[in-house]
């Protein structure tokens, strides 16, 4: 049993408030990606995502606004259907490896360090998919093509970063860099990382772990 709840989120500090949201994100838009994505789990991760970009800000910035959170609350348990019907992809593969060989590192920090590199490695092996979330992000870019608005999602998830203080690295929570190598490893465990649209191998990781050290 589930009880989802938005009363008892209330006194949920801010930067929680914002790790946890951006898990939301990554669950819905992991599975709009995700090779067994149907028209099913793609609905239910658009409205996610919708709610996300336009609720969160307003939940970090106000623990108290009960529309928010109301809202929150709908767009996890969507978040929640997506990923049981669908799955997750290569964030989430690394943000558990991440999490798991530096415990200081929430699940929602570790997610956002690597989610500007991931998106950068992979839009062009999903332009469509990237190109309708972008859309979501700023509406402007619903007069660009897909290609403009794929490339342009890079840019609008790191401005929304920024927007709920999420915008983080690898160096901001000590990880050594001589570890680099081994925490790559360690990211090939899950299979979450074959299910990314540009499959990736392990020195695609450990490049896109060294962007992720001094990112942001």
């Amino acid at each position: 049993v589930g009880i989802v709840d938005p009363d008892l989120v209330v006194s949920v500090p801010k930067h929680i408030t914002a790790s946890t949201g951006f898990d939301v994100f990554a669950h819905a838009f992991e599975s709009f990606i995700h090779p067994n994505a149907s028209p099913y789990t793609e609905m239910m991760a658009k409205e996610a995502i919708r709610i996300v970009v336009q609720y969160l800000p307003a939940a970090v910035k106000d623990g108290k606004n009960m529309e928010a959170r109301t809202a929150m609350a709908w767009a996890d348990t969507l978040g929640g259907l997506c990923i049981a019907n669908a799955g997750v992809t290569l964030p989430h593969g690394m943000g558990m490896a991440i999490g798991g060989m530096y415990p200081n590192v929430m699940h929602g920090e570790a997610l956002a360090i690597t989610y500007p590199e991931f998106a950068r490695y992979t839009y062009k092996s999903a332009v469509e998919k990237f190109a309708a979330i972008a859309r979501i992000f700023n509406n402007k870019l619903q007069s660009k093509n897909d290609n403009a608005a794929a490339k342009a999602f890079c840019d609008e998830l790191e401005k929304f970063l920024k927007k709920i203080g999420m915008y983080l690295n690898l160096k901001q929570f000590g990880v050594p860099p001589e570890e680099l190598a081994g925490l790559a490893k360690q990211c090939m465990v899950l299979p979450d990382y074959k299910a990314n649209p540009k499959l990736a191998n392990l020195k695609d990781v450990r490049k896109i772990l060294d962007l992720c050290y001094h990112g942001a």
